[in-house]
């Protein structure tokens, strides 16, 4: 879904945390001084790093598929085959996000999921990531588990 789009031009516009639905889930994380460079403005690698732990515990919390057995005794792999990220605001020492996983499609093998990073119900950044499943063992990309495929569809169905 792309209600992103300024129509007089094709910029990306922050949107509200309102514009989405009340029942897609968040991840609240704060800014630690860690992530953050001298003049306290956070560190764009660390704003990726947190956004890792989102999809990390929204697998966990939210679609109820362990992210770890997945990983470890499953031996699946979620690998990133794209991340990209839209920046609108600073995100500074102290703030405290809100960061919403937003499907945009579900392929075979793929995941298109956009992850809207609100402070204060305004958006300051969006990260744009793309997953493949793989066997671990042979790093071919394999089909989405099923178990993972009705959850993404249940999460998508509820979201949209």
């Amino acid at each position: 879904m792309d209600h992103n789009k300024n129509k007089s031009s094709d910029r990306l516009v922050p949107i509200s945390k309102k514009d989405l639905s009340k029942k897609c889930w968040g991840f609240k994380a704060t800014i630690r001084h860690g992530q953050c460079d001298p003049a306290g403005i956070a560190y764009t690698p660390k704003l990726f790093d947190l956004l890792n732990v989102t999809v990390e515990e929204w697998y966990s919390s939210c679609l109820g598929i362990n992210y770890y057995e997945i990983i470890g005794d499953r031996r699946t792999g979620l690998g990133y085959v794209k991340a990209s990220a839209d920046f609108f605001q600073p995100c500074f020492l102290g703030d405290e996000l809100e960061i919403c996983p937003m499907i945009n499609r579900i392929g075979t093998s793929s995941l298109s999921i956009n992850l809207h990073a609100f402070n204060n119900d305004v958006e300051r950044f969006r990260g744009h990531l793309i997953t493949v499943a793989t066997d671990l063992e042979s790093h071919k990309s394999i089909k989405l588990p099923h178990d993972i495929l009705e959850a993404l569809n249940a999460y998508k169905s509820n979201c949209d």
